[in-house]
Parts: structure tokens; C-alpha cells; sequence
């Protein structure tokens, strides 16, 4: 079942210009992952050797929610993860990067429509979890803001430089380049969900399967919209909705003096 119907051109066609094909997508995805990865580990590496803290806990599992790490990590794998994203899709000749990464600016009434849209399912997210009898903040997100040294940077990662980076990427370079091939709409929906939802590993099976639906929502926004504006800015208030919660769960139960 197709969302709607999208004609596409061949790669051969010089008149039309398409995106790389469905390999060369995939593998230049790759090489961005990995980038992206390379720049987290030297986040680490650079923490570690210069954090002079004796009593920071240096075990994998500490170290992946502290705030502060978190907060390096985003912001140094950002520019990387736009950049080669920019560098990829400028390499294929005869596509605007506007046409290629869907950076065009769509009407106010549509932000707001889908930011209420995204406003609904945080909604109904968190009572689904309620009713499963699972906490609205995971304890992952609670030490992320406990132990960041600076509140402001790290609002900054959560709610503008991940949901930047990540959109440009997997909503703009990933998605129509495999929306351009047999895959066709439904499979760009789908495959740039499934790619994405791994990389938060720092969520059980219950926090993968929201980020999947998540994901999901994402891509079909850009679908009707045709722009990543959209699910740019989905994603922040995802995020900025997110970070509201910890901050209500600390201050609820913080000691009162």
C-alpha cells in the first residue's frame, strides 16, 4: 500500500535528475552513521582524558547518560552528520540542495497542524504508559539532566542541534533517495524509520518501539508536506516535551527544604 503515488525518473535521465540510487544511498548512509559514531567516541575519549573528576564513574553504562558527555557528543556530531550530508548530496550533480534535502519552507498553518499532531501522540503515549504501569521518564533521561553542568548547552543539543542534524539526514538525504527508487513512498517511510530507531540505544524494547512510531510519523509528515522543515520541528517539540517532563519529575520530587 502506497501513501500516494510519486513519479519517478530514471537515474539515466539527465533532464530529470534523480538522487543516487538505492546502493549508493544506503552506503553513503553508512559512511554518515559511522562518522557520526567516530565523533561520539572522541566525545568520550575527550571527556574522559580531561574531566579531572577522580570520583566520575568511568563504566559504559554511567558515562552514556551523563549529561554533560551527552551534551559534547550532540554537539560535536551535528556539524559532522550535516556536513557530509551537504557534501553527499551536493556530489550528485543536477539536484538543488533544496530539492534534495526538502528544504522548503511550508505555510504556518501547516506547522501548526503537525506540531498538534505531534502534540496528540505524546499525549497518548504517555497515557498508554501510564496504563501499562511504566514511568513517563525514563531513568536514562533523568540522569542525562542531573548530571548536565550546563542546562542551557544542553537544551540546545535536545532541541536544536539533534533534531537539526538527524532530520537533514534521515528525513532529507536517506529518505528521498530511497523514495526515488522501487521502495517508493511507503518504503522511504519505513526504511528511514527502521534505520533511525537503532541508533537510540540507550531505550529498552519499550523506548525503541515509541522511537519506531516516532520515526514513522516523521517520515509520513515529510511525505505530505514535502519539506523537512516539518518534521524538523516535530522532533524539537518532541524533544522540548521531553526534557519539560524531566524537569517536572525533579522538581516533584525534589526534598523540600
Amino acid at each position: 500500500m502506497k501513501f500516494f503515488d510519486i513519479p519517478r525518473t530514471s537515474t539515466g535521465d539527465i533532464s530529470n535528475p534523480t538522487p543516487w540510487g538505492l546502493r549508493a544511498t544506503l552506503g553513503l548512509s553508512a559512511l554518515i552513521i559511522l562518522a557520526n559514531l567516530a565523533s561520539g567516541v572522541m566525545a568520550v575519549v575527550g571527556f574522559v582524558a580531561f574531566t579531572q573528576n577522580p570520583f566520575l564513574d568511568k563504566t559504559p553504562s554511567q558515562l552514556a547518560s551523563n549529561g554533560t558527555l551527552v551534551t559534547l557528543s550532540v554537539l560535536l556530531s551535528a556539524p559532522v552528520i550535516v556536513g557530509l550530508t551537504l557534501f553527499f548530496a551536493n556530489l550528485r550533480r543536477g539536484l538543488s540542495l533544496r530539492d534534495y534535502l526538502a528544504l522548503r519552507e511550508v505555510d504556518w498553518k501547516q506547522i501548526i497542524k503537525w506540531l498538534c499532531v505531534l502534540f496528540l501522540f505524546a499525549l497518548a503515549f504517555d497515557l498508554l504508559t501510564l496504563l501499562l504501569k511504566r514511568p513517563i521518564v525514563e531513568q536514562f533521561m533523568f540522569n542525562v539532566y542531573s548530571t548536565a553542568t550546563s542546562k542551557p548547552l544542553l537544551w540546545a543539543a535536545l532541541v536544536i542541534a539533534a533534531p537539526v542534524s538527524e532530520e537533514i539526514f534521515f528525513r532529507g538525504f536517506l529518505f528521498y533517495g530511497i523514495l526515488n527508487t522501487r521502495l517508493g513512498p511507503t518504503g522511504a517511510v519505513i526504511l528511514s524509520s527502521l534505520i533511525w530507531t537503532p541508533l537510540h540505544i540507550q531505550y529498552d524494547l519499550y523506548g525503541l518501539a515509541s522511537v519506531l512510531v516516532l520515526g514513522l510519523l516523521f517520515g509520513y509528515a515529510r511525505l505530505k508536506t514535502n519539506s523537512v522543515y516539518i518534521p524538523i520541528a516535530m522532533h524539537a517539540l518532541m524533544n522540548f516535551i521531553a526534557a519539560m517532563e524531566v524537569m517536572i519529575h525533579i522538581t516533584q520530587n525534589s526534598p523540600v527544604p
